[in-house]
């Protein structure tokens, strides 16, 4: 899991030696702040800490001012010092000169004492963060409203709130030869599937490389399939969708420096799933899944069917509609599935502009392609007005479902195709082509596909529906080892006595 700091292995009784190693390893880095000083006995100390990292209010009130006035006869040592003066934070004593500088480069302090072999370790973090807020992308309007931020301490916090258990675990590894970044895996211990957290173990363990700066670097690489169009590791930005999925037996990994974290394993009905559906009513909760599901059916399938119908099977299409659609087309210079392909490789253009330029630009660059551009295209009869009509339908259905918008636009593309050439024989043909695929994925060794394939009737209840809560008693069979989630507990009955 990443290199160790190549480092001299025990700490020097000397203090300059130890000052002298540090300046060596860090080649004079202007953050390494070194700082002499004097015990309450007159004992030499040296401080060494990264600037920006710590806090220098709290590290002068509560570190060098009890260490200053430590007064004693005889010799401080890192132990003695570690029992009885420093009582602020987390206190380590390291007899290892890496692992005391890896610490320090997390953001602690390192303390060496003169004619101590030994050193101290403490922990006064105060770094720049964001503050806590509501993600911009996963916007809800009943439940929670705080999400994920950059600090992966307080993203474990934010968890811990919500799971007040003893079997809630974090363990923490590092990960990236030159970042050597905290990666933490968060589980409830005796709901999570052992074959499952051993399998994403195993994978972290094989990672090295020089450096992660995001989670989607670590999902890219513990995948089960590399070349999969569908995610198989879900994401969440919301400590509620996190902690429903812990309890679910899914693990969830997080790394310091992303407000998304990964929830591992993943099934294809979760990027049908909002959070609010089970904050809500459940017939309008299902009714909002079904809605997800036909725009993502709308997404993928409508301009392959335009196509195909308009082209092969012109008696799907009532017949004035037809007249007006042939209409339109007659003044156009290109057939509809050139101009489809063009304005549709326009929209893709002004969609990555409008992402990424600053926000009121980008949003005055959507709204100029979308409605100007849009218009004067029809106007000046370089497409259809139903080719622009099914392009709107179906950009606006691509923005239901975050969670697949990567593999829709590579699905869509395909099922244009195949039904420009091949009409709904071809949109057939791509069904069940899509269908086994969907069937063959797995994710940490759990059928993508499940509870549709393979078959689990007993899920069937929070798949493209949503049944009443306290029907929802088992856990899903395929990510967990302890089963039942509630008690039998439905409401509206009373004890009859």
């Amino acid at each position: 899991m990443g290199s160790r700091i190549e480092l001299k292995k025990q700490i020097s009784r000397n203090l300059e030696e130890n000052i002298q190693a540090i300046y060596a390893s860090t080649a004079a880095s202007m953050d390494i702040v070194v700082r002499r000083f004097r015990l309450g006995n007159g004992q030499e100390a040296a401080a060494f800490f990264i600037d920006g990292l710590v806090s220098k209010d709290l590290m002068g009130r509560d570190f060098f001012e009890p260490l200053m006035h430590a007064k004693k006869e005889g010799i401080w040592t890192a132990e003695l010092l570690a029992a009885e003066v420093i009582h602020s934070g987390e206190v380590n004593v390291e007899t290892e000169f890496s692992t005391l500088f890896e610490n320090v480069l997390q953001g602690l302090i390192g303390l060496f004492i003169d004619g101590c072999s030994t050193a101290i370790t403490i922990e006064i973090i105060s770094w720049p963060q964001r503050s806590i807020g509501e993600p911009e992308t996963d916007v809800v309007i009943r439940g929670p409203r705080e999400g994920f931020i950059e600090s992966v301490r307080m993203n474990v916090a934010l968890l811990r709130r919500k799971i007040h258990h003893p079997d809630f675990t974090v363990e923490t590894v590092r990960l990236g030869r030159y970042s050597q970044t905290d990666v933490c895996l968060v589980y409830v211990s005796s709901i999570v599937n052992q074959g499952v957290l051993q399998k994403i173990k195993q994978r972290l363990e094989k990672i090295d490389m020089d450096g992660l700066m995001d989670s989607g670097i670590i999902e890219q690489l513990i995948q089960d399939t590399p070349f999969s169009l569908f995610p198989t590791i879900g994401v969440a930005e919301k400590p509620d969708i996190a902690a429903s999925r812990i309890l679910e037996g899914r693990v969830v990994l997080m790394l310091d420096g992303s407000p998304i974290a990964l929830t591992i394993p993943m099934l294809f009905v979760e990027g049908l799933q909002n959070s609010e559906d089970y904050y809500t009513r459940f017939y309008y909760a299902s009714w909002l899944r079904l809605v997800r599901f036909i725009a993502f059916v709308l997404n993928i399938y409508l301009p392959g069917f335009f196509l195909a119908a308009s082209g092969f099977h012109q008696q799907l299409i009532p017949f004035k509609l037809l007249l007006s659609m042939s209409a339109a087309e007659s003044v156009t210079p290109f057939s509809t599935g050139v101009s489809m392909l063009l304005i549709w490789i326009v929209y893709e253009i002004l969609r990555e502009a409008g992402v990424r330029l600053p926000r009121p630009a980008g949003q005055a660059i959507s709204i100029v392609g979308a409605i100007v551009m849009g218009d004067a295209a029809v106007n000046a009869n370089l497409i259809s007005a139903p080719v622009l009509i099914v392009l709107a339908v179906t950009i606006v259905a691509s923005f239901v479902n975050s969670a697949y918008t990567d593999a829709s636009s590579i699905l869509r593309l395909c099922f244009l195709l195949l039904g420009w050439l091949l009409g709904l024989f071809g949109l057939f043909l791509g069904t069940a082509i899509l269908r086994l695929y969907l069937c063959s994925l797995e994710s940490f060794g759990t059928p993508f596909f499940a509870p549709f394939g393979p078959m689990f009737p007993r899920q069937a209840g929070d798949t493209m529906v949503r049944m009443p809560l306290w029907l929802l008693r088992f856990r899903p069979s395929e990510l967990s080892r302890n089963h039942r989630r509630m008690a039998d507990m439905a409401p509206g009955k009373e004890d009859k006595r």
